[in-house]
């Protein structure tokens, strides 16, 4: 009898640790926070329809934004030692959509790591430019739009994908043909 309380004992205390550990790794909790520090420097991002500066080769310029992310302990401790399991986050993707419907949606892949109590600079693609070319002629002034930018990423553990992590970032864009001879973003 005393043998079969000790197994049954043991096998309780296995079952708790192994939904405690489980526990950790749900959509529900989190090991650490990814956190949109800035676009574009904190400023509003100039979308200009074309660019002829130089009269003999126009184009339509490539909207892209840098991004700062960081990566904080979700309980507010001291940042985890590279290579000890939960210690960065990976963004690997990114969707953007507009308040107004200026452009359409997009969605791009990404490959950046943001190391525990640091941060990372990054680039995103904002528009289509086919969709540019299609406004040109038709906006009479300039149009002001909200970016609600999505992010997503996991908790790198130790040889594996972790838990998913997610942050929603929000920018302002105007669009227009703006002057051409000075850039207009950070």
């Amino acid at each position: 009898m005393k043998w079969n309380r000790a197994v049954l004992a043991g096998m309780a205390l296995t079952a708790v640790t192994a939904l405690m550990f489980i526990g950790g790794c749900t959509s529900t909790s989190s090991r650490a926070d990814l956190e949109v520090q800035s676009l574009n420097g904190g400023s509003t991002f100039y979308s200009d329809l074309i660019n002829t500066a130089d009269s003999l080769h126009p184009y339509i310029p490539v909207d892209n934004c840098k991004v700062t992310f960081a990566n904080h302990p979700h309980d507010g401790g001291a940042p985890l030692a590279p290579g000890t399991g939960f210690d960065e986050i990976v963004v690997d993707h990114y969707h953007v959509t507009y308040s107004n419907g200026i452009f359409s949606p997009v969605d791009g892949g990404m490959n950046v790591s943001i190391p525990s109590g640091g941060t990372t600079d990054a680039s995103i693609t904002l528009d289509n430019p086919s969709e540019k070319a299609a406004l040109l002629g038709t906006i009479t002034s300039t149009v002001t739009a909200t970016a609600k930018i999505d992010f997503q990423g996991y908790l790198r553990t130790i040889g594996n994908n972790g838990q998913r992590v997610y942050a929603t970032a929000y920018l302002t864009v105007q669009v227009d043909n703006f002057g051409d001879a000075v850039p207009l973003n950070p």
